[in-house]
């Protein structure tokens, strides 16, 4: 716990733009750092949530604090605001300012940052709001920004500090050069090694004895269609295994191209389809499994990238974004090149046909989880942000 005299003056709101359901990343992020948070700085950390219709602070059975707000975005970055969007704002803004003064929150962290930040910059030019507004972004939120748009100038001139998930990320995000006042802090993504195995629980799904396991929402950027590719090649040479796939459905249009790929491809019968999956259930599945193969064309950090480390399940993943930044390609995990199928094929192999390399890879890994990318390291991150703002 920390001393009292460096603590942030005031409270700290993980705002999400959206509903929690744990279901995606940047949720399982901020519900992490929440937990860190609490250690640290005991009933003064309340996950945020953007909501039209409740108001003010729950607790649901976990024990987690969220206070529903609504910040009202601008329909649009890109034209001017509405006499619409500014009446609206002013009936919005009272209610706003009072749970952030009954809470005391002294630092709003916008996780996967969007126009919901402007009402809140814009109460702080006015000098309504006397807080300070950190930005964190997660990946493709940053394509969300437009460096032209008057509405994103404000709310860059107004925040006080940025994070981006990974140094990748950190350098498309100051690129946009909008940031230019504020460095650019990289705080890695964390998980608690121990904690995250255990709260497996096991799926009533029936499952193959031996599976190759992928995790991420079904979007196009996820490449689950190189991946079937792939399992096709490795078809012949293993009859008995599996591949299992977990994800969001994001309406199901890719999900659905992905079952009628795998029936071309006759695989039909070898490949599960898991919808909106819990952590509990993702976490039994990686205990499972012979190794975690990620396909992303794309990615910031990759979430579940760490998550299989936690495990000490074999990593085949792909040399994008962050991801190199995680796995060291032969010492704790196997990279391939995005689009590539044959070498995400050869990589799998590699790893089902040496188990005993494997494992010891996996091992090596999961030690560079607990040194690099513990929860307690990316709560020291944020925390040495929250400070730097509050000076």
């Amino acid at each position: 716990m920390v001393q009292e005299s460096i603590r942030p003056k005031g409270g700290v709101l993980l705002f999400l733009p959206w509903e929690f359901d744990l279901l995606g990343g940047v949720d399982v992020v901020a519900e992490r750092l929440w937990r860190g948070l609490e250690r640290q700085i005991p009933g003064q950390a309340l996950i945020g949530i953007q909501d039209w219709t409740l108001s003010g602070d729950k607790q649901d059975e976990a024990g987690r604090r969220f206070l529903h707000l609504n910040f009202p975005a601008p329909v649009s970055a890109e034209h001017p605001l509405s006499a619409r969007y500014l009446m609206t704002l002013l009936r919005r803004a009272p209610s706003m300012l009072r749970e952030l003064r009954r809470h005391r929150i002294q630092i709003v962290n916008f996780h996967f940052p969007t126009l919901n930040a402007y009402p809140l910059a814009l109460l702080k030019r006015l000098g309504l709001w006397k807080g300070k507004i950190v930005l964190s972004f997660h990946g493709s939120d940053v394509g969300n920004v437009r460096a032209d748009s008057p509405a994103w100038r404000l709310i860059a001139r107004e925040c006080d500090g940025v994070t981006a998930c990974s140094a990748a990320l950190a350098d498309r995000v100051a690129a946009l050069g909008l940031f230019e006042r504020q460095r650019v802090s990289v705080v890695y993504n964390g998980i608690d090694c121990e904690r995250f195995p255990s709260i497996a629980e096991a799926l009533e799904d029936a499952l193959p004895d031996r599976f190759v396991l992928n995790v991420g929402n079904y979007v196009a950027n996820k490449a689950q269609n190189v991946l079937l590719d792939a399992f096709a090649l490795l078809a012949t040479d293993y009859p008995d295994l599996g591949l299992v796939m977990v994800g969001g459905t994001d309406q199901g249009e890719w999900l659905q191209g992905l079952k009628e790929q795998a029936f071309r491809l006759g695989l039909g019968d070898r490949v599960l389809f898991l919808e909106n999956m819990p952590q509990s259930g993702v976490a039994w599945l990686m205990g499972k499994a012979l190794c975690l193969a990620h396909a992303s064309h794309n990615e910031a950090f990759g979430l579940v990238v760490i998550e299989a480390g936690a495990c000490k399940l074999p990593v085949v993943a792909t040399r994008v974004g962050g991801i190199p930044e995680i796995v060291t390609s032969g010492q704790d995990g196997l990279l391939v090149e995005a689009g590539d199928s044959l070498a995400m094929a050869q990589a799998i192999s590699a790893v089902l046909s040496d188990s005993a390399a494997s494992a010891a890879r996996a091992g090596q890994f999961h030690e560079r989880i607990l040194q690099r990318f513990s929860d307690d390291a990316t709560t020291r991150g944020y925390f040495d942000v929250y400070l730097r703002v509050s000076d």
